[in-house]
C-alpha cells in the first residue's frame, strides 16, 4: 500500500505545482522530513508526463528479459537451492519495474548500475541480450538527469 502523502504529492505535482508550492501546502511539524524525501524522489508532473513513454520502453525491456531469465530457470528443470537463487534476479527486476512505473528516484538510479553489472554475466553476453542492457543503462541514466536535476533537489527546507 502506498503511503498516502505521497499520493497527495503526486497529485499537487500532476497539477503542475512546483514543488517549493507543495512543501508549502502540505509541510506540518511533524512531516516535514518525510515530505522533503518523497519531493526529492518524485519528479514534476510534466516531465512525467513527457517521458512517460520511455519509461514504458523501459519496463517492457525489463519485462522482456525478466521473462527470459524466468523461461531458463524453468526450463532448467530441476528444483533445488540454486534455483531459488537465480530467482533472486528476477524478482529485483520486478521491484525495479514498480519502482519506474511510480516514478521513484530509486527505479532510475538501480537500472543502469544494474543494466552493466548484468553485462558481466556470461548469460547475457549473447547478441540481443547485450544491446538491450546497454540501451537500458544509457536510457535510464538520461531519464534520471532529466527528471531529477541536482538544482532542484529540496534539502534546505529542513531546518
Amino acid at each position: 500500500m502506498r503511503h498516502f502523502l505521497e499520493k497527495e504529492i503526486k497529485l499537487l505535482l500532476w497539477n503542475n505545482h512546483s514543488k517549493n508550492k507543495v512543501y508549502h501546502v502540505l509541510a506540518t511539524d511533524s512531516n516535514k522530513t518525510e515530505l522533503n524525501y518523497w519531493l526529492n524522489n518524485l519528479p514534476p508532473g510534466d516531465r512525467r508526463r513527457k517521458t512517460f513513454p520511455i519509461t514504458l520502453l523501459l519496463v517492457l525491456l525489463l519485462a522482456l528479459l525478466t521473462v527470459k531469465q524466468c523461461l531458463f530457470i524453468y526450463l532448467y528443470g530441476r528444483f533445488d537451492i540454486f534455483s531459488l537463487l537465480a530467482l533472486v534476479v528476477p524478482m529485483i527486476n520486478i521491484f525495479i519495474m514498480r519502482e519506474l512505473l511510480l516514478s521513484h528516484r530509486l527505479g532510475y538510479q538501480l537500472l543502469p548500475i544494474l543494466s552493466i553489472v548484468a553485462l558481466f554475466r556470461p548469460e547475457n553476453k549473447i547478441v540481443p541480450d547485450i544491446y538491450m542492457y546497454l540501451f537500458m543503462a544509457v536510457l535510464s541514466a538520461f531519464l534520471y538527469l532529466v527528471l531529477f536535476p541536482k538544482s532542484e533537489r529540496m534539502l534546505s527546507q529542513i531546518n
